[in-house]
């Protein structure tokens, strides 16, 4: 298990940012109705509007580029703050 241990904060960063809201657009796509409920056509365009499982994938079409840059840059920020710890852990010794 060692040698998990220095990707630890890697993985919890980027299972919270990209795995967590996968699993919710899973989720909710599998479970939200797949018709509107007040019988109104479904698509986009000339008056339809997306189901509720549909809508759930075009947001997260959006949330994805964002989340993919939160996740670089969250692993940069812990990248950065490890290699200062360990330059001020060596000027000590």
């Amino acid at each position: 298990m060692k040698p998990l241990r220095g990707y630890r904060a890697y993985l919890l960063t980027l299972g919270i940012l990209w795995g967590l809201p996968a699993l919710l657009v899973w989720y909710l796509h599998a479970t939200l109705p797949t018709q509107n409920a007040n019988g109104q056509c479904t698509g986009i365009g000339f008056g339809c509007t997306l189901s509720p499982a549909d809508g759930v994938l075009f947001a997260a079409l959006y949330a994805a580029p964002v989340l993919l840059l939160i996740g670089l840059a969250a692993c940069a920020v812990i990248a950065v703050s490890r290699a200062r710890r360990e330059r001020h852990e060596r000027r000590r010794d």
